[in-house]
């Protein structure tokens, strides 16, 4: 199995939970964001240990080292969050809303709740009623989030957040990420706070107004299975399940150690731990804890038990 280095984003937004939660060792600083599976052009995860070890996981995707169709950029982005305190509220945008917009790439995400303090709530999509004028008045005048559904998730709970939805993840959250391979973010509302470079940071309400689905009223629906994104599914298996060989799998100890018993032999992977399949390690059997298994979507070879 493969395991690549995570990339840290520092933010103002973060913590250390990571550190205390899976027993990582962090930069210095507040970190909000560990990228651990990731394929842009300026970002690009490396294996950690091995033979492989250095080699991309662009270049190993392509090369047909994870099974899967190996087609083009590896299909995903993943991640750990830790919120610290809330987030901006925000929006991504679709493949119409960077048309003509350079640099800009579509993004809609999904996320697994693996940890929450009480209390802690998420904002998630508009209330009927608001439009492109309404909303601009209330960024402006920090009443954005009254438009906003806010959310009391429990643990083990998946949210699909399609491009073009506003939200904001609120403080105390540990979350897994994983999204369309994109960084393009408007911000409509950062809580009046500055940087970590002291200065306030970018707004970016006209983008964000072109890139919000005014006519999609509504929160999105906990889910405890399973979601299914545009170039990705994140499904939850129990031990005793068996994946097949062939799929792209990525494996992900959501919550405490999780054993695999593996054609090459067994593995184990700790709180926080994601691995990626190699073909030779043939079918894989979930031994003992549950795991979150993420692969392509529209496949039937992604079956699994």
């Amino acid at each position: 199995m493969l395991r690549f280095e995570p990339e840290y984003k520092m933010v103002p937004w973060g913590g250390r939970r990571l550190e205390d939660e899976f027993g990582r060792t962090l930069p210095d600083g507040p970190v909000g964001e560990s990228w651990e599976l990731v394929d842009l052009e300026n970002h690009k995860s490396c294996v950690a240990q091995g033979p492989h070890m250095g080699k991309t996981l662009g270049e190993l995707w392509r090369a047909g080292a994870m099974g899967g169709s190996a087609k083009g950029a590896f299909p995903f982005l993943l991640k750990w969050l830790n919120s610290e305190n809330k987030l901006s509220v925000q929006v991504h945008p679709d493949e119409s809303a960077c048309e003509n917009v350079e640099g800009a790439q579509p993004k809609t995400e999904s996320w697994f709740v693996a940890h929450t303090e009480p209390g802690a709530t998420l904002l998630l999509g508009h209330y009927p009623g608001i439009d492109p004028a309404t909303l601009r008045q209330a960024a402006l005048g920090g009443t954005v989030h009254k438009w906003l559904y806010e959310v009391a998730p429990r643990v083990g709970d998946m949210f699909h957040i399609p491009a073009g939805t506003l939200h904001a993840m609120g403080a105390g959250f540990v979350v897994l990420e994983v999204q369309q391979p994109s960084d393009t973010t408007y911000r409509v509302y950062d809580w009046g706070r500055v940087g970590l470079d002291g200065e306030p940071r970018e707004i970016h309400l006209d983008q964000a107004i072109k890139a919000v689905h005014f006519e999609r009223a509504g929160t999105p629906k906990a889910q405890r299975q399973e979601v299914i994104g545009p170039c990705y599914v994140m499904r939850y298996v129990r031990g005793g399940l068996e994946l097949p060989a062939g799929p792209l799998r990525v494996l992900v100890a959501h919550s405490g150690a999780v054993g695999l018993a593996t054609e090459k032999g067994d593995v184990t992977l700790e709180y926080g731990d994601v691995a990626v399949a190699e073909p030779s390690d043939g079918k894989i059997r979930i031994a003992s804890g549950g795991t979150l298994l993420l692969t392509e979507p529209n496949d039937d070879s992604t079956d699994v038990g």
